[in-house]
């Protein structure tokens, strides 16, 4: 049987999602889980890579194995899990269900205190030390909705993925007290593309680029531009659509 499986994480403590040589990864933590339950090799397939201390609200992964009740399945998983990972919801799927490739978008966001520091925040949201202008940054985050070449604006080489277009569906920046919670959705999203599309914000928001340096940014589509790879703590997988 192929199930389906919705997974939250807080990140601060892992390398990433993806198994890595260097750290212990979210999907190591899983797999040797699924193996106690099954009592054999269990290799996930996940949707979407995230970085270290990157956090997930509805990260997607599949995996092939014998038939087990699905409520049962999600029950001892997360008795087996540690408190910062946990099933939010398995279904058994068609055997040709890929979780990456049938993909039709993904929803992220990004969380900025603009505030006095606040220590039931940290690992959870970026914390901004200086004074930024929230209505330039909501101005200029509109450059970044529709399909446009984002070469500028991710860490992934060309020599990997040579067509870097890809489509904005929305760009919505909310602040709530001393928090913004920035939330974009898109048809897909390169190497770092999130966080340094929410820096190139961050700099315009504090005088350092202008909306003008932002247009051009996208119209150079040169890796070598100079740009703010913001921290992964504040950044979340909320939703893959499909």
């Amino acid at each position: 049987m192929r199930y389906k499986c919705i997974v939250s994480y807080k990140g601060n403590a892992y390398v990433g999602f993806q198994s890595q040589i260097n750290g212990l990864a979210i999907q190591d933590v899983i797999e040797e889980k699924l193996k106690i339950i099954f009592r054999e090799d269990i290799r996930i397939v996940i949707a979407s890579r995230t970085d270290a201390h990157v956090h997930a609200k509805g990260q997607v992964f599949h995996f092939d194995a014998r038939e087990i009740d699905t409520y049962k399945l999600k029950g001892s998983l997360n008795g087996l899990l540690p408190k910062d990972i946990h099933i939010r919801d398995i279904e058994i799927v068609a055997d040709d269900f890929h979780c990456r490739y049938l993909s039709r978008g993904k929803w992220y966001r990004y969380l900025i205190n603009i505030g006095e520091y606040d220590p039931l925040l940290d690992g959870l949201a970026y914390q901004c030390f200086y004074k930024v202008d929230v209505a330039k940054m909501i101005e200029a985050s509109k450059l970044f909705i529709g399909k446009h070449d984002f070469s500028a604006f991710n860490t992934t080489p060309k020599s990997e993925k040579e067509d870097q277009v890809r489509e904005i569906y929305s760009f919505d920046i909310l602040r709530k007290g001393d928090l913004l919670i920035i939330d974009v959705k898109g048809d897909g999203f390169l190497r770092h593309m999130v966080r340094i599309l929410v820096g190139t914000l961050l700099d315009v928001a504090r005088g350092r680029k202008s909306i003008s340096d932002v247009q051009a940014m996208l119209e150079d589509k040169e890796k070598e531009v100079l740009r703010f790879n913001i921290d992964a703590c504040g950044l979340y997988l909320m939703q893959i659509y499909y």
